[in-house]
């Protein structure tokens, strides 16, 4: 489950726990009861939730955590960006060098074209187009790689920084945390965005970028113009 679907279901049990906190719950219209059967009061609604409380559901105690602000500041995820960087610079400079060099094959075509026979032309045209194309199939590639290990090594992060939201929400007897953006109004003592952070930085300060493997798809193969043989 994503930061995000956690972050969902968090705010979600949120609204529900406060709405048991608040005595809200929806009324119910006389003419929706049974024949014969009045419609509950409020004190036979309130013996009902007093109950269901006394039959082990906890008061809410509700912590709220900044996720943005642990990945911006965690030392683990701000080590990750800057690998991350290095490589996206590394295949930055990869990609300018093989551009560099087909712009000065363009150059040579254009130049040749008034020397050579159409069907030479036509040939070496085809040819630097198929360059062209192996060249964004390279660029898709690399962009892919370099998702595919930043994704893998935020994993570890956001692994962490669950692990050290349950910790720190124990400490402080809290059995709801909710994502800071879900929420309008808090007491700034609720907030355990920074407890959760030191947490992550005493027991993952570091995570190793995984090197991106460029993988290209394979590109069918071209059919053959030549005449088949008698």
């Amino acid at each position: 489950m994503s930061v995000l679907s956690k972050s969902r279901l968090l705010a979600c049990s949120g609204l529900v726990f406060a709405a048991l906190a608040y005595g809200a719950v929806p009324a119910v219209a006389q003419d929706e009861a049974p024949a014969g059967t009045a419609a509950p009061t409020a004190a036979a609604v309130g013996a009902a939730a007093g109950a269901a409380a006394g039959a082990g559901i906890p008061a809410p105690v509700i912590a709220i955590v900044d996720v943005d602000q642990v990945f911006q500041e965690a030392a683990a995820a701000r080590g990750v960006r800057t690998q991350a960087e290095k490589f996206q610079q590394t295949f930055q400079n990869e990609m300018s060098k093989e551009e560099n060099s087909l712009r000065t094959t363009q150059q040579e075509i254009d130049q040749q074209r008034k020397t050579l026979s159409q069907e030479a032309f036509a040939e070496k045209a085809r040819a630097f187009d198929a360059s062209v194309a192996e060249f964004q199939k390279k660029g898709m590639a690399r962009r892919r790689a370099l998702d595919k290990s930043l994704n893998t090594a935020m994993g570890q992060v956001q692994q962490a920084m669950l692990a050290a939201t349950q910790q720190v929400a124990a400490s402080h007897g809290a059995n709801v945390v909710l994502p800071r953006s879900q929420v309008v109004l808090f007491d700034d003592k609720m907030n355990i965005t920074k407890e959760i952070t030191a947490v992550i930085d005493k027991k993952l300060p570091h995570v190793e970028f995984p090197t991106p493997k460029v993988e290209l798809e394979a590109t069918a193969p071209v059919p053959s113009s030549g005449k088949k043989s008698q």
